[in-house]
């Protein structure tokens, strides 16, 4: 895919993330847009390299910061995310002209938290999700039809009930292959990805 229909996403992979970030691929998928995230290349690359690279050869970026915070008492808060959005945003700044015509979203669980906290980013795209999933879908369906008002995007509740859709039917379709509950819900985000491009051609032709 090329430059213009490569999205980075920058987010945490915890096993309670994944009831966002499965929903938020699936929609990008739905939306001919090819999700770039780090996850999905191979453990010898050194990761940060592999970030470098997602930012310079996309066009669209989402960081989800929800997760920065600490999430116990005496915890550190996680630095990865903001690190990787600074990264993005200097790319936009200071790069080839081409990537002055980036566009970033900035995802937060609470309403204007990462404004209080983060004041540099003032300006910039940001919208909560509450943790909802199909909120989340409903803010990046409305995110890109304002940063590409060329294209027509449909709902956000129609992608929502494809997501839901689609993940019965996989869900069906390999547990009679002989996969096991733990391992669907386990499967790489490069499986992920492929099994929704071809869930939704099927669905779509």
């Amino acid at each position: 895919m090329p430059f213009e229909n490569n999205v980075f996403i920058n987010c945490p992979f915890d096993d309670d993330f994944m009831e966002l970030l499965r929903p938020l691929l699936f929609c990008l998928v739905y939306f001919d847009f090819e999700p770039k995230i780090a996850q999905t290349e191979s453990s010898a690359n050194i990761r940060i390299n592999q970030i470098k690279q997602h930012i310079r050869n996309s066009k669209f970026s989402i960081h989800d910061l929800s997760r920065s915070k600490p999430l116990k008492k005496n915890d550190l808060p996680r630095f990865n995310m903001p690190y990787e959005l600074g990264l993005d945003i200097g790319c936009a700044e200071f790069g080839l002209k081409k990537y002055s015509f980036k566009k970033i979203l900035i995802l937060e669980a609470e309403r204007y938290h990462y404004q209080k906290v983060l004041s540099d980013i003032a300006g910039q795209d940001i919208e909560n999700h509450e943790n909802d999933p199909s909120t989340l879908i409903r803010k990046v369906r409305n995110w890109f039809s304002t940063a590409v008002p060329e294209k027509d995007f449909p709902s956000g509740h129609r992608v929502w009930i494809a997501y839901n859709q689609f993940y019965d039917d996989i869900t069906n379709t390999l547990l009679a292959k002989g996969f096991t509950i733990w391992e669907i819900e386990n499967m790489p985000t490069s499986d992920f990805i492929r099994f929704s491009k071809r869930w939704i051609i099927d669905f779509t032709s």
